[in-house]
């Protein structure tokens, strides 16, 4: 069993990308973190935001943004699921847990190269190291350099010289290991395990025992969520279009990573947008097509977002998303009808993101036995729609006459381009006593030409046409 661990040594700096340097971020008045242009001043965290303004004038800093951490996290752990099911989530990284020296994408070389890659490619800078342990892993990872050990390497000798302020211990034992003159994790594992045990509790031995593997470790598993959520700050109010779009397709090929790891798709999901003067513009999107193509997703939002106008600048973006399972089963050879039938919908879907939700409208079933009242408009896409199978009631047209054209009648015969010729069994209807009583008997007819009607009789005799069937 591996543990391949990813530290962010500076959390709180990684969720404000392209930031302007030097750069800190501060806590309930103090420099939570800086980066290294900064540290070039003196600065050190826990300083008071004073002292660290007075020491660098050009600094920059922002308020800790947990929210955002959180987020990083999240997504990591995402990413992490593409490759084991085992995840644990700390508060400063991701650990993942492989059985044995192989990865899904190969050796432990090709899985860290994968790991370091992505981090890359998102901008964000980790350490990253590999152990038979997970608190080994971590604590090569916080270390800084690229460990990679695995059953048959030294990682205990190689942890042994790492200093003892990795560990994650109380404050009493760190301080008597100063007192003791203790540097290396291997002087403290020296010691007599009973004289630790008295003077410091078991909690320290059996924290000691869990690094070098003599006891297994307990941990908690990351279980994703069902809803897709993620916010982005910007580093700078964006006024541009293409300043927002860069952000907005950042975090639409995020959503997508994340729901095609699970093979699943979205049928719809929620736009915010923040701006500088703290209001904030909220869009939600339903679509007929099931999606799970950034550019599409970005295509839609543009549309939009195009017709918000706004005199402020956007600090920030955020998109949540429910994901639905594949449930297509299996799939005929041959696909171009559905095909053609999914680009009409990806159509419609524009067309509302460019028009409005209100633009694009549909014909949907109303439960009601009288044709006339049988459809009703309503907003794309329709939750019901006018053609359903139900075998038990005799086909309609769709192709309606409104009103319904009376009809001549000769000899008791009812007459369009000729004398009408009945077919079939007449159907019997009386409804609506509640809001305009209808009391009809309908029948299909054949004309001379050939021309298949739908005509019905009223209770006083007269006759009317009431559709056409294709």
């Amino acid at each position: 069993m591996l543990w391949l661990a990813v530290m962010f040594p500076a959390l709180p700096l990684e969720v404000f990308p392209a930031c302007q340097t030097p750069f800190g971020v501060v806590e309930e008045r103090s420099l939570l973190a800086c980066d290294d242009k900064a540290k070039t001043y003196g600065l050190l965290p826990g300083m008071s935001v004073a002292q660290a303004c007075a020491l660098c004038p050009p600094l920059v800093l922002r308020t800790r943004d947990r929210v955002a951490e959180e987020a990083l996290l999240e997504h990591l752990a995402d990413f992490a699921y593409g490759l084991t099911p085992r995840i644990v989530v700390n508060p400063t990284g991701v650990l993942m847990n492989f059985t044995d020296d192989l990865s899904p994408v190969g050796d432990a070389r090709v899985l860290i190269s994968q790991v370091a890659g992505h981090l890359q490619h998102r901008g964000y800078r980790a350490h990253v190291a590999l152990a038979p342990t997970a608190m080994g892993a971590s604590i090569f990872a916080r270390s800084g350099a690229l460990s990679l050990w695995t059953h048959n390497d030294a990682w205990r000798l190689a942890l042994r010289s790492l200093p003892w302020e990795y560990l994650s211990l109380p404050k009493p034992v760190y301080a008597a290991c100063a007192d003791l003159g203790l540097s290396l994790i291997g002087e403290l594992l020296d010691l007599p395990r009973a004289g630790l045990r008295r003077r410091f509790g078991l909690d320290v031995v059996h924290t000691l025992e869990r690094l070098m593997g003599e006891r297994p470790e307990i941990n908690t598993y990351w279980v994703p969520p069902p809803v897709f959520k993620s916010r982005i700050p910007l580093p700078f109010p964006a006024g541009t279009e293409d300043a927002v779009l860069y952000y907005l397709n950042r975090i639409t090929t995020i959503l997508c990573d994340f729901i095609r790891r699970r093979d699943a798709h979205v049928r719809q999901f929620t736009v915010a947008l923040g701006y500088e003067d703290k209001t904030a513009l909220s869009e939600k999107f339903t679509l007929a097509r099931p999606e799970r193509d950034a550019a599409v997703l970005t295509r839609l939002v543009r549309e939009r977002l195009a017709r918000a106008k706004t005199h402020s600048g956007i600090v920030w973006i955020s998109l949540e998303a429910p994901f639905e399972t594949n449930t297509e089963g299996n799939l005929s050879f041959w696909r171009e009808e559905e095909s053609q039938g999914q680009e009409v919908k990806g159509l419609l879907d524009r067309l509302r993101a460019r028009l409005g939700n209100d633009a694009v409208r549909a014909v949907s079933w109303y439960p009601d036995y009288r044709p006339e009242r049988a459809a009703v408009e309503v907003l794309w896409p329709p939750t019901d729609y006018l053609l359903r199978d139900d075998p038990g009631r005799p086909a309609h047209p769709l192709w309606l006459v409104d009103p319904p054209h009376p009809l001549t009648v000769v000899d008791k015969v009812p007459q369009l381009s000729g004398p009408l010729q009945f077919v079939g069994d007449p159907e019997r209807l009386e409804t609506g006593w509640w809001d305009g009583a209808a009391s009809r008997e309908y029948f299909v007819a054949v004309t001379p030409r050939a021309e298949r009607l739908w005509i019905f009789k009223s209770p006083d005799g007269r006759w009317f046409l009431q559709g056409y069937f294709g």
